[in-house]
């Protein structure tokens, strides 16, 4: 039976968000949000962020729930990579199609390409001869950067299995390292920087990002029940208002890690069958969503000047299609393996 939240509907929500904010500099125009709020973010920034507060919430429930270490990297290895690779094979073939050079096969770019990406930490976004002439140029897939941030939450929250099943020292946990990247963040953001440079992971989107998903993990430790008392109608309202009213006072970036933190969450928790619906047919397509549709954007942008809505809408179309069709061949399937561990 479907659980009676909101968690399929906004991850399904949030990835096309960032489709929608894609569309803007991938057609040569100032992204939407961002043009009107002093650059403090983008539609895309925000959907991430909040994806980020989701996966801490979910994460965390998950790794106590694992019946060891090695139970819980390979549940979320199977949610993360086998997709991963078939949309990397599957670029592969597109880029074949829309390479504008003399041979593929003499590109040293193109045979790194899966590689480099399908283990996240070295990102390649080009492959030479491949969408030079589009107005975002060159650039494949921008959506993957942010993989190596999701897998190294991952780790993080396994240095948590000692401690998972006391409460207290967990909270403890969780709070200090939220003070510490708050800190890092705005105060501090060459904390650690050598190490994370090391790693190839840039230390303001780590810390940032951090945020977002610890305080998804910390109201994962919040009681339902108490949670509930906060899933009240006025209460997503004034939060809304409050992140509304952020952007002209310019406290967006630094009232966002509590206010949207909370108002996802209280959505998430929330339920509406009407909300539900599509998922509930489609299934859940929201990592397909966002690991396919930056290069669905890019392959039509190289072949037709469309506007931000036109991209928009087309984009999404497609990209529904081939992230439905990921779920129910790939994704699904290995899930499954779940079941076995």
């Amino acid at each position: 039976m479907h659980k009676e939240n909101n968690f399929d509907f906004l991850r399904f929500f949030l990835s096309s968000l960032v489709i929608v904010s894609h569309s803007y500099p991938l057609t040569g125009n100032p992204e939407i949000l961002a043009s009107n709020t002093n650059e403090q973010a983008t539609l895309g920034d925000i959907a991430v962020n909040a994806f980020f507060v989701l996966s801490g919430f979910l994460i965390l429930t998950s790794l106590k729930r694992s019946k060891s270490p090695v139970e819980y990297l390979v549940k979320r290895g199977l949610r993360l990579f086998p997709a991963l690779f078939f949309m990397l094979l599957f670029s592969l073939l597109i880029i074949s199609i829309v390479y504008r050079g003399h041979k593929i096969l003499n590109e040293p770019s193109f045979f790194t390409y899966l590689p480099n990406n399908f283990f996240l930490y070295n990102v390649q976004y080009y492959v030479t001869g491949v969408f030079d002439a589009n107005p975002y140029p060159q650039a494949i897939n921008g959506s993957l950067w942010t993989l190596s941030y999701e897998f190294s939450m991952y780790l993080f929250v396994l240095l948590l299995y000692p401690i998972r099943k006391n409460a207290y020292t967990l909270s403890a946990g969780l709070v200090a390292s939220f003070l510490i990247c708050y800190y890092a963040m705005n105060l501090k953001p060459d904390l650690f920087a050598s190490f994370l440079w090391s790693v190839k992971l840039v230390p303001h989107p780590f810390y940032r990002l951090a945020i977002f998903f610890i305080a998804g993990c910390l109201l994962s430790l919040v009681k339902p029940d108490q949670l509930q008392k906060l899933n009240k109608p006025y209460i997503k309202i004034a939060l809304l208002l409050l992140l509304a009213a952020s952007f002209p006072l310019q406290l967006f970036y630094s009232s966002s890690p509590f206010v949207l933190s909370l108002l996802i969450i209280l959505v998430a928790i929330s339920y509406s069958k009407q909300l539900a619906y599509l998922p509930q047919k489609m299934g859940d397509i929201s990592y397909g969503i966002y690991i396919y549709g930056f290069l669905v954007q890019q392959t039509l942008m190289n072949y037709y000047n469309f506007p931000p809505l036109q991209l928009t809408i087309l984009s999404l179309i497609v990209t529904y299609i081939l992230s439905y069709l990921s779920w129910h061949l790939i994704e699904k399937r290995f899930l499954q393996l779940k079941q076995r561990l």
